[in-house]
């Protein structure tokens, strides 16, 4: 059983999560804003996420269940988000502030591994999620967590963030 002050910092730090999903809507270009929805990791996603465990094109295995079910009992100012396209999961990520609270790191960030109306625009969204979550939070730099290749580094990079390499490995982004 959680401790009532962990209790208190979940409730306080779920409804700036909302508060960031609600500003990221209203950043949506209008012809998206009737078919694209975002939200916390629940049961609704876990269901769809199970679907993605399979399937040949994943490029990464991680145990959604697991990690959000740890994350959610040990960091209450997490960042978590689902994208969706009406009915179909685009997109989760799982992050939290670095201990110092100045930086607000995504650990995870996994598209779809199906073709989405938002492929390719998922990460875009996560970052302007991320953004405005961390400005809530008083953090002044976002950190995207062990990029899983070059590829995926770049695409980072072409969205504004610089590459810290070695033992770090993460890309980087200051908050203006």
């Amino acid at each position: 059983m959680k401790q009532p002050s962990h209790q208190r910092a979940d409730r306080t730090y779920a409804q700036l999560r909302e508060q960031s999903r609600i500003l990221i809507t209203e950043e949506l270009p209008v012809r998206y804003r009737d078919s694209v929805t975002f939200d916390d990791i629940n049961g609704r996603a876990m269901a769809q996420l199970s679907r993605w465990e399979a399937h040949p094109d994943r490029r990464v295995m991680w145990s959604w269940p697991a990690w959000a079910s740890r994350y959610a009992s040990i960091y209450p100012k997490r960042f978590e988000l689902t994208i969706w396209f009406h009915s179909m999961l685009c997109s989760v990520s799982l992050g939290r502030p670095t201990w110092g609270a100045g930086k607000l790191r995504l650990d995870m960030i996994e598209s779809s591994p199906e073709r989405t109306p938002l492929s390719g625009n998922t990460v875009n969204l996560t970052v302007t999620a991320a953004r405005a979550y961390a400005r809530m939070i008083g953090a002044s730099q976002i950190r995207i967590m062990n990029p899983i290749n070059s590829k995926v580094r770049s695409h980072y990079e072409s969205l504004g963030f610089t590459y810290v390499g070695g033992k770090s490995d993460y890309c980087t982004m200051d908050l203006a």
